[in-house]
């Protein structure tokens, strides 16, 4: 087991702990009362499960050094490489043209406002992917 997977691994486990204190707050501002959307208590909900569902699954990884190289032996596979690399991609141009079909319905529902909200976040999406590429572009 190298250093680094350990410290991959501690990382991960932060953003865990973010994403569960940053649910909590949801929940707190949408249970405060002050706001009449439920959707904001679901949102921070979700983001609780999900940070510790992330925690507990890296505390079990963490309990042994077999359980450790076998994570990292498992992440460093290349054919899962090739398949997490190749879900992301399709899930990328799937959300692109989904999102470009709902750009257009809303817009044919006079739903402006909507519209250009899923727009902007379009344009934000290929943004920081252009962004990421020239800086993978540089590194490899």
């Amino acid at each position: 087991m190298t250093m680094n997977y350990r410290k991959k691994l501690t990382i991960r486990m932060c953003f865990a702990i973010g994403y569960t204190i940053i649910g909590a707050a949801l929940i707190f501002i949408g249970l405060l009362g002050s706001y009449d959307n439920e959707m904001l208590s679901m949102f921070g909900a979700a983001f609780c499960v999900c940070g510790i569902m992330r925690i507990v699954q890296n505390l079990r990884i963490r309990k042994n050094e077999d359980s450790i190289r076998q994570r990292e032996i498992a992440e460093k596979d290349e054919r899962n490489i090739m398949i997490w690399e190749r879900a992301r991609s399709m899930a990328f141009g799937i959300y692109v043209i989904l999102a470009g079909a709902a750009i257009i319905l809303l817009y044919c529902l006079k739903m402006n406002l909507a519209a250009q909200i899923i727009a902007y976040m379009i344009c934000a999406l290929v943004f920081i992917y252009w962004i990421c590429y020239h800086i993978v572009r540089k590194k490899y």
